[in-house]
């Protein structure tokens, strides 16, 4: 029996090779460009409580910070760049955790809503972070009360677990979220 590959905590995650593509977009690494975007996309209130603040004040800080995580192991944030354009669509992200488990995130700006694309970029990341990375499990929170994200993730091959009430300080008051996982014998 093959062992299955470990995620090491303490190596570099690999960008992707070659990039993931989707119909209309690619994903690739946040740039200094890209921040103005994504700065709206977390003022945006259908996101603003499921992602959070951006980790610096500047393009360049977030790059570096997004660099740091990604050699330090434990966070891979790649932008949803349009295929055509190379504008910012949003982010989907993997964030590593112990146990061979990695939580999903994803969002798009208002505008590329509604096409797939957030489905398709989360489902080329979780095929890509089960064979790249050797995860066991992947994992989405989502507010009870979004609608769109749960049809989302349930369209991106994710399987409803429960409610974990209380589970997001929002500034003082606590939220319930979702668990939604995924497998890689699940087949989306």
């Amino acid at each position: 029996m093959r062992r299955p590959r470990l995620v090491r905590i303490d190596a570099a995650i690999p960008y992707p090779q070659p990039p993931l593509v989707g119909g209309t977009f690619v994903l690739r690494p946040f740039r200094v460009e890209d921040f103005d975007a994504a700065h709206e996309l977390g003022q945006d209130p259908a996101t603003v409580v499921s992602m959070p603040p951006l980790p610096a004040a500047d393009g360049a800080g977030v790059v570096g910070y997004f660099e740091e995580c990604r050699r330090d192991g434990g966070l891979l944030d790649l932008v949803i760049a349009d295929l055509r354009s190379d504008a910012y669509l949003g982010e989907v992200v993997v964030v590593l955790g112990e146990h061979r488990v990695g939580e999903l995130g994803c969002g798009l700006v208002p505008t590329a809503r509604g096409r797939g694309v957030a489905t398709e970029a989360m489902r080329l990341v979780a095929d890509w972070a089960f064979g790249a990375l050797g995860l066991g499990r992947l994992q989405v929170f989502v507010a009870p009360h979004n609608v769109a994200a749960l049809r989302l993730v349930n369209r991106a091959g994710f399987r409803h677990e429960g409610l974990l009430r209380s589970y997001w300080d929002a500034g003082g008051e606590r939220l319930d979220a979702v668990v939604l996982s995924r497998l890689p014998t699940d087949v989306p």
